[in-house]
């Protein structure tokens, strides 16, 4: 697998082996270790230019999700406002790094399938538990070194 992380935003410092190491455990958990992955951390405009792009919503989210065809050997791309992230999660007592991997891990749900907006009842809840669950792992500070 191929782990892509780019930071274009400049309004928070991350780091990006931290973000890196927290994010290997999750994905070697979803069994996505074969797949390429990209992943960009942006400000809130960059990302509220992607959203208005494609889906006509002209405000800052925290997370879209970009999948592609898994045969082509790439899961997809994430992008993350870190602002946002920072924003949403600092108040629970999370570091930005992990606040960001929260994130991460709610776009790699999607690009799995999982669905949250438009579906039933308990497939929404299904998503929540295993971003949770897979948060937890993420915090338990299971780490696994990846190169």
């Amino acid at each position: 697998m191929s782990l892509y992380i780019s930071d274009r935003q400049k309004s928070e410092k991350v780091d990006l082996e931290s973000i890196r190491q927290l994010l290997v455990p999750v994905l070697v958990e979803l069994d996505i270790v074969d797949l390429d992955l990209e992943i960009e951390l942006l400000d809130d405009r960059q990302i509220a230019e992607l959203n208005e792009k494609f889906f006509s919503r002209p405000w800052p989210t925290n997370v879209i999700s970009f999948p592609q065809e898994k045969e082509s050997g790439h899961l997809g791309d994430v992008v993350v406002s870190v602002e946002t992230a920072w924003r949403e999660t600092k108040a629970l007592g999370y570091s930005l790094d992990e606040g960001v991997v929260y994130y991460l891990i709610h776009g790699i749900l999607h690009l799995l399938g999982f669905e949250h907006v438009g579906v039933e009842v308990e497939e929404a809840a299904a998503m929540e538990r295993r971003q949770d669950e897979l948060f937890d792992l993420v915090l338990s500070g299971t780490m696994i070194k990846y190169k």
